[in-house]
């Protein structure tokens, strides 16, 4: 089975053929805290002292904070005194909706900081994730993730179709944002925007649409003959890179998402190509080509056009899928031992040494993503006929699940920048 990102070049039958539907559930081994002792690399943080008047708004304010801060890899909180950062205050609701006001104390006593977040009983998931956002930025000095978003195609149980769906950085709000009731695949969220790029077969034949979801408007952005596949935006120029056939052959293009007109043709060979992704600065791309007979990674700057391949690790056969993050590794998917695993490897480096980043569990790790923090990475992980989404630990917590509701198949997942901060 090759990997879904890479299917729709290489195997489009295979890819729009249903797989078994399923919901597979994992469970990321909990961490036990001892007093103040927490593992390398993590502050302890304690929740005592900020408390909730008892209302379902507050309780979920404060579940949904504790969640963020656990989740962003940096802290662990618990309801013990003490701790090296130590969390007060109150949060209460009113018939205007709730109040948080949240104080940190850390560095013995030495920093505090205080954050007031009001919202409507509707955007306490919202008001929780901005803390906690304001927390792991302010506090660790870290990049945050809570306010960001996971876009995925879903299929539901027992449905022959697809969808496009989102869910909160945690995994909460999962819904679809499509109604297509067509096979949709390779949504990729635009930089900085509460919109997505997908390629829909809404009319019988691929397209590639634009979805905004804050003001609920769906725009066709290239729906030139053959396939339209893959389309990512530039994040400095707003231009997409794109996979055509409208040639005859399987090359990458830039397309104009406003006017829908092609502007460039960046390949001409008789190799098919897949999974375009931009460099951080816009400068370069990094895409798969079954050049040589088997799918490798390459990556080209727009302003010389010569391709590079990125890996030359033996032990890797394939390496598809590619995700360039947002501290300049890439993240993708390699065939090893007869399995998909995630790989890291930094381009910049030569040789470009990749680093194994899901576990060898006997299941394969598809189509990475990175979440905005530059550590986490959401990806497929297939267990026998099952894909559903997992988040992974670029320094060490064990994999985590993304639990839905429903019952269903789930990959292909897309995760947002912070700056993604409207609900659809």
């Amino acid at each position: 089975m090759s990997p879904t990102r890479f299917l729709p070049v290489f195997a489009l039958l295979a890819c729009a053929a249903a797989f078994a539907p399923a919901l597979a559930r994992a469970q990321s081994a909990p961490i036990v805290v001892s007093g103040e002792a927490v593992p390398k690399g993590k502050q302890s943080l304690s929740m005592d002292a900020l408390r909730g008047d008892g209302s379902d708004a507050a309780r979920l304010f404060l579940q949904v904070l504790r969640k963020d801060l656990e989740l962003s890899g940096w802290f662990v909180p618990s309801d013990n005194p003490g701790g090296n950062v130590s969390l007060a205050g109150t949060v209460r609701t009113s018939v205007s909706g709730l109040s948080a006001a949240v104080t940190a104390t850390w560095m013995a006593g030495t920093r505090t900081r205080t954050w007031s977040k009001d919202s409507t009983t509707a955007g306490v998931r919202d008001a929780a994730h901005a803390v906690a956002d304001a927390i792991v930025a302010d506090v660790a000095g870290k990049k945050p993730m809570a306010s960001s978003r996971i876009l995925f195609v879903g299929r539901r149980a027992g449905a022959t179709e697809t969808e496009i769906y989102a869910c909160d950085a945690d995994g909460g709000r999962p819904s679809a944002v499509t109604s297509d009731r067509k096979l949709c695949l390779s949504p990729n969220w635009n930089p900085g925007a509460n919109s997505f790029l997908y390629t829909t077969w809404l009319t019988g034949t691929p397209a590639v649409m634009q979805v905004d979801l804050g003001a609920g408007k769906r725009t066709y952005v290239s729906t030139q003959p053959g396939m339209n596949q893959g389309a990512v935006k530039n994040p400095k120029t707003g231009v997409a890179a794109i996979v055509l056939s409208r040639a005859g052959m399987v090359d990458l293009y830039l397309v104009d998402p406003a006017t829908r007109r092609v502007l460039d043709r960046l390949t001409r060979s008789r190799d098919s190509e897949a999974s375009p992704t931009w460099s951080p600065d816009g400068s370069s791309l990094a895409y798969v080509s079954d050049a040589g007979g088997v799918p490798r990674i390459y990556t080209m700057a727009l302003a010389g056009r010569q391709p590079r391949r990125l890996v030359y690790d033996g032990t890797i056969r394939e390496n598809v899928a590619p995700e360039w993050g947002p501290d300049g590794r890439i993240a993708f998917c390699g065939r090893s031992g007869g399995r998909y695993r995630i790989y890291v490897v930094d381009p910049s480096k030569t040789p470009a040494v990749p680093e194994a980043v899901s576990p060898a569990d006997g299941t394969d790790y598809e189509d990475p993503s990175w979440a905005p923090d530059g550590r986490h990475l959401v990806c497929t992980r297939t267990a026998g006929r099952q894909r559903f989404l997992v988040v992974l630990d670029t320094l060490g917590d064990p994999p985590r699940a993304i639990s839905m509701p429903i019952a269903g198949d789930w990959y292909l997942p897309s995760w947002s920048d912070n700056a993604v901060r409207t609900l659809p």
